[in-house]
């Protein structure tokens, strides 16, 4: 709620739409990346993850694993997908911007995760569950973002930066989790024998948004015809599964707060990407250190988010002061 006020300050508005947190508030900086700059700005941002990490990265960078650019009839978006026995394959669409940059380091911590855990289980337990895919691959971005944040000078394009990532955190972690509570509420009317009407899925969507946004407070307007917006989203058409993505960068934010503070924290968490499947996720993560049925991992990850948004604010009022925003 303190960065949706934020961003009606910075739009200027009198009441913050909920159609306005899909608007972009800061004018995109235009650098762009070679694909070897992209590659040296996520060798240098995994840097504290230690040196079999970085090795790892740059042998599958300099051995082919990765299909960077666009070509006819390639298929859109970007995936990484690892092959027992041989390696990870990592397909790209990379444009130079920056936000093909991001994905790049997302896609290579799918592909050192699959890489880890095929070289050190047998095949049965290499594969790792949809509850853990996430974790590795958010991890670099958290990374990427501090590495840029310490490394850049311009306050524009670092209010960019984070704004970017707040974004992701306000769709991925927030918006997936009322989802959650959403379908929690649909599984529990079910068995209750009780049907799902048009009508009780739309006001039960409706009332969930306004409480999650803060309707009722101020903070942000939900109109009436939110309440259809349920029936467009294909997760619900499909297994329970949205939390996941909430718990995966949860997870990924936990833990990188935890390799950041020591080398244990790092051991912990290449020993988690080598485990595979060979436990349970709950199992695997507690190992970890992060212990996903406390309020704790949550709590770490709020504080980097806290951490985010005072410095937008304070880049915010330097901007304004210099009249650039």
């Amino acid at each position: 709620h303190r960065y949706l006020k934020l961003r009606r300050r910075m739009m200027d508005l009198d009441t913050l739409g909920y159609e306005d947190l899909y608007a972009p508030i800061v004018r995109a900086v235009d650098l762009r990346y070679t694909p070897e700059e992209a590659s040296e700005l996520v060798l240098a941002a995994v840097a504290p993850l230690g040196e079999e990490y970085v090795a790892t990265l740059r042998h599958g960078l300099d051995s082919g694993w990765t299909d960077w650019m666009p070509t006819t009839g390639k298929q859109s978006g970007a995936y990484s997908s690892g092959v027992y026995g041989v390696h990870p394959y990592v397909k790209m669409n990379y444009d130079g911007k920056y936000d093909a940059v991001s994905t790049l380091a997302h896609e290579l911590g799918h592909a050192v995760h699959s890489n880890f855990a095929n070289g050190t289980q047998p095949f049965a337990n290499a594969g790792y569950p949809l509850f853990l895919a996430e974790i590795a691959s958010t991890f670099n971005e958290t990374l990427l973002l501090k590495h840029m944040l310490n490394r850049e000078k311009d306050d524009l394009f670092k209010l960019w930066l984070i704004d970017q990532y707040l974004v992701q955190v306000r769709s991925t972690v927030f918006r997936q989790t009322m989802f959650a509570e959403y379908e929690l509420a649909m599984h529990r009317r079910v068995e209750e024998d009780k049907t799902l009407t048009p009508d009780w899925l739309s006001s039960t969507f409706l009332d969930l948004t306004r409480v999650y946004y803060g309707h009722g407070e101020g903070v942000a307007r939900v109109d009436d015809y939110i309440q259809n917006e349920w029936s467009a989203i294909p997760h619900f058409y499909r297994n329970y599964y949205v939390y996941k993505y909430s718990t995966g960068m949860i997870a990924s934010m936990a833990l990188v707060e935890q390799a950041l503070e020591s080398k244990d924290g790092v051991e912990r968490y290449i020993a988690l990407l080598k485990a595979g499947g060979s436990d349970s996720p709950l199992e695997l993560l507690k190992r970890a250190g992060v212990d996903m049925t406390t309020s704790g991992p949550t709590e770490a990850a709020m504080r980097t988010v806290e951490g985010l948004v005072a410095e937008m604010e304070r880049i915010v009022e330097r901007l304004r002061a210099q009249k650039r925003l």
